[in-house]
């Protein structure tokens, strides 16, 4: 009789246990079907950088650094070797020319960053058409995505000037604090150039308020999310370094990192953890 009993209890067990698993497996089903394919973060090396930066962003599908390789950075400061995945190499006009190393695992490939501000890049689409042909032929078999630009016009002008270059994907800049208007321009871009579109860059520009960072996160998220002709994004940026910008797009209001900290900031938690 106790035998029995045991037996059932034991049945009992395994039938509540293999129910927690189912419901676990559920869950996780559930939140693989949330995650964004979309979503990405630029992550800053700056002097406060910290080698769980990008391990931060737990729920974030790709991520990059301005560079060709972490690995420099990740030597400096003495972080484990391995690489957080999703992670997409750019080579950089400013230092075209320090050669390309592009590593073999990696699937795209982000072309010169703000080629048409001077206090960036500074590149003419004609120098930029004639540095491309060398960039393709360092990165066959990878997607390449064009410059990232503020201006379409520049890029309008560098894809007329490449002569049969491979261009696969469309990369832009948008600081403005008005999701229509940010999404208005994508939309343009797409229109344009009818590629897909990676918006590298985006924040709302001259403000000191978090605030103003979140309610514009809080509207074009979703709308990033929904427009089939975007095909990336990512936030500017983890942390905030004057030089990058000039100190007049962007200011430590649009950090996903808390200052002086390896805490993500409230904008870093939303960001981090939206589900589209």
């Amino acid at each position: 009789m106790n035998s029995k009993k045991y037996l059932k209890t034991g049945y009992d067990l395994d039938v509540l246990l293999f129910s927690g698993l189912l419901c676990v497996l559920l869950l996780n089903i559930t939140d693989l079907a949330g995650a964004s394919r979309k979503k990405g973060v630029g992550i800053v090396r700056s002097k406060h950088y910290e080698c769980s930066d990008e391990g931060n962003f737990n729920n974030v599908h790709w991520w990059y650094d301005w560079q060709q390789s972490p690995d420099h950075m990740h030597s400096h400061h003495h972080c484990p070797a391995d690489v957080r995945a999703g992670y997409v190499p750019m080579v950089n006009g400013k230092h075209f020319d320090r050669g390309i190393n592009i590593s073999a695992n990696a699937h795209y490939l982000l072309g010169f960053n703000d080629p048409d501000r001077r206090d960036q890049a500074n590149l003419s689409a004609s120098q930029a058409a004639v540095m491309w042909k060398e960039l393709e032929a360092n990165a066959i078999g990878k997607i390449l995505v064009s410059p990232a630009v503020s201006s379409l016009d520049w890029l309008q002008q560098f894809m007329q000037q490449c002569h049969n270059c491979r261009v696969d994907h469309v990369a832009v800049h948008v600081f403005n604090c008005n999701a229509h208007e940010i999404m208005r321009i994508l939309k343009q871009a797409w229109d344009r150039f009818e590629k897909p579109i990676w918006l590298t860059e985006f924040a709302c520009p001259h403000t000191t308020s978090a605030n103003d960072q979140l309610r514009l996160m809080r509207e074009i998220l979703p709308l990033l999310e929904s427009a089939p002709y975007v095909y990336r994004y990512a936030w500017f940026a983890s942390r905030w370094m004057k030089h990058l910008d000039g100190g007049n797009t962007v200011d430590i209001s649009a950090t996903l990192i808390k200052e002086n900290t390896v805490e993500l900031s409230a904008l870093g938690h939303y960001y981090n953890n939206f589900m589209h």
